[in-house]
């Protein structure tokens, strides 16, 4: 299976994936390391983004021939983006479950005044990808970062894969 983990920057995504994808054994796959390992930190023109995304599914496909469970984390604020990633799942013959990680605009914009280890993202980078965002029209879990703690989070979506 694969687990998208997306939303706008500073809602605790990684956060969530990383934590999530050491309880359930998944590989955890996220855009900001990807860019870095392709050494594309700065540069954020379509033509680069298209290239991190494309590097991305190519290591989701890798994992899926090792069996692998994958939780890829990444913005995927626009349409297409996701509309990829459901192809590659459903040539791989793979189920999809969409988790958007959110939270209250002032604790996200808080967050991203700080320096985070992968991220560049900061309040302008929030401001574009908002303006920008494509609500996602498939069945989706929101969970909210600044009101449920890790545990509860990390259980709800074990709720919504598993039942």
């Amino acid at each position: 299976m694969i687990i998208l983990v997306f939303g706008l920057p500073g809602t605790g995504k990684t956060y969530f994936a990383k934590h999530f994808a050491e309880k359930l054994g998944a590989v955890h796959l996220n855009t900001d390391i990807v860019r870095e390992k392709l050494q594309f930190k700065g540069h954020y023109d379509e033509k680069t983004k298209q290239q991190v995304y494309n590097e991305l599914f190519k290591q989701a496909q890798m994992e899926f021939k090792n069996e692998a469970d994958v939780i890829v984390d990444g913005t995927f604020h626009v349409s297409r983006r996701r509309e990829q990633l459901e192809k590659l799942t459903n040539e791989e013959n793979k189920n999809i479950y969409y988790i958007e990680i959110k939270a209250d605009e002032n604790k996200a914009r808080k967050r991203l005044k700080k320096s985070r280890k992968h991220s560049e993202a900061g309040v302008d980078v929030y401001e574009t990808i908002k303006n920008e965002f494509e609500p996602l029209n498939n069945n989706c879990l929101e969970l909210w970062s600044d009101r449920e703690d890790i545990e509860e989070m990390m259980k709800k979506a074990e709720q919504y894969i598993y039942g």
